[in-house]
């Protein structure tokens, strides 16, 4: 099974690019050769996908990656480094890296995963999509659906 995850917070501007892309593709029925899961932003609950029936992962999510805002790049997880101060160890802190670590130091069968990472241009509460975002959301879409289903 292949799936692609959307990662985000929908009430924190462009870093609810994610669960907004997965919720189209779902809404419009695009996804015939995989399936969509809004993770949000809860990374524990990726731990019931890591299993032998998983074969493939697309992560969707708002990375600052030092790029123009709206810009996207490929990377798989090994590629990069979190950069993220975690205060407590709660499922709400979300570092999917972390995540991904406790799996596979769990034993979980770890699929082949890549991140969509899509350069935010604001991350504020009670905020939409920032206009460069919103401006390529087809883009994003038909991008992440070639790429999962390319493999």
């Amino acid at each position: 099974m292949r799936y692609l995850v959307g990662i985000g917070n929908y009430m924190m501007g462009d870093d609810g690019i994610g669960p907004r892309i997965v919720e189209y593709v779902a809404d419009h029925r695009l996804n015939s050769d995989f399936e969509v899961l809004d993770l949000g932003d809860n990374g524990l609950n990726l731990l019931s996908y890591f299993d032998q029936t998983t074969d493939r992962m697309l992560w969707v999510d708002c990375v600052r990656m030092g790029c123009q805002p709206g810009e996207f790049r490929y990377f798989k997880p090994e590629q990069v480094e979190s950069q993220k101060y975690l205060a407590r160890r709660t499922t709400h802190e979300g570092d999917l890296l972390k995540v991904l670590e406790i799996a596979q130091a769990a034993g979980y069968a770890i699929p082949e995963i890549e991140i969509m990472g899509i350069e935010p241009e604001q991350v504020q509460q009670g905020q939409g999509l920032s206009e460069p975002v919103a401006k390529l959301f087809k883009t994003y879409v038909d991008e992440a659906i070639r790429r999962i289903s390319s493999g």
